[in-house]
């Protein structure tokens, strides 16, 4: 009895002797998935849905039309903000052409000025001669305050028509913004892929409508496709990015896949309550608390063509020191 008891305590501490030293050499985690960059479409502007372009799962390109909001509003907005545009242009226009006119009048009347001022000189001299009557006297003393009057008044009106220049060209600049503002959210009515990828399921339909921020569909683009895998923290130490790997997929849980450590989370989250700017790992399953758990991502050296991508899918990673 003693000898195979001996046997099992000391296959146990080999066996535990070996799991300690592996740390040193390798890590291994079933718990780790594959993951992309996901897009969630939303609606920018009110409305309701007026087409769908797309269902769910279809594949899509970049700029590709996936949903478009009734346009007919905000055409309206557009046609209505282009003709005050076109009105407040006429106006300005209008404005120039009168600020020319009374510039033309207030040369005319500073040249009748000038004259008056050259004849009331010449029959002040003459009068001190004696050559001139009171009555001349006072005839070109009057035509030069008219003048002087009307020099005044046709200055004001110059001034005026500036200004009102002034105020048409900050209203063509008014009516321009609301014409870009139209013209952007009748832009916003037809929604396309930022990026290549998938249409995961979606429920609007047409018919809908949408407020603004309304969330319609995600696409799960091609971009960044990557594996997320949640080791221990008694690996850290000796994880660094550009180690290999090799990854099996749960579409393809015989065939292996070479792969490398692009990244390694700098923290996680302590509790689920913490601020989600960082990421939290549950550290418990049903009925054992596990080690502390730090995301680490994979990239596969070359993606197969005909693999297929499944944003959420299991995969077993490995990775060697």
């Amino acid at each position: 009895m003693k000898r195979p008891a001996r046997t099992v305590f000391g296959a146990a501490i080999a066996l535990f002797a070996l799991y300690e030293l592996s740390v040193l050499v390798f890590a291994y985690t079933g718990d780790a998935y594959v993951t992309s960059d996901l897009v969630t479409l939303s609606a920018e502007i009110e409305g309701p849905v007026s087409e769908l372009a797309v269902k769910d799962n279809e594949t899509v390109t970049k700029g590709a039309r996936l949903f478009t909001i009734d346009p007919t509003p905000y055409q309206l907005a557009v046609d209505e903000a282009t003709a005050a545009l076109a009105n407040a242009e006429a106006t300005l226009a209008l404005s120039r052409d009168r600020l020319t006119a009374a510039e033309a009048d207030l040369a005319a009347v500073q040249a009748g000025q000038t004259n008056a001022k050259e004849t009331f000189d010449r029959v002040s001299n003459l009068a001190r001669s004696e050559f001139a009557s009171g009555q001349a006297i006072d005839d070109a003393t009057r035509d030069l305050a008219t003048a002087t009057a009307r020099s005044a008044a046709a200055a004001a009106n110059v001034e005026i028509a500036r200004q009102t220049i002034a105020v048409n060209i900050a209203s063509v600049q008014q009516a321009r913004a609301t014409l870009n503002r139209a013209r952007y959210q009748l832009s916003k009515t037809a929604v396309t892929a930022p990026e290549a990828g998938r249409v995961a399921p979606f429920r609007t339909r047409i018919g809908d409508y949408l407020a603004v921020g309304t969330p319609v569909m995600t696409l799960v683009t091609n971009s960044d496709r990557r594996i997320i895998a949640n080791l221990s923290e008694r690996h850290l130490a000796r994880l660094s990015p550009g180690q290999h790997a090799w990854v099996t997929l749960g579409s393809q849980p015989w065939v292996l896949h070479r792969a490398r450590v692009t990244s390694i989370a700098p923290g996680v989250a302590r509790s689920q309550n913490a601020p989600l700017t960082v990421p939290y790992v549950d550290p418990a399953t049903d009925w054992v608390r596990l080690p502390r758990r730090f995301p680490v991502e994979l990239v596969l050296d070359n993606w197969p063509e005909d693999l297929g991508f499944y944003l959420g899918a299991d995969a077993r990673v490995l990775v060697f020191f």
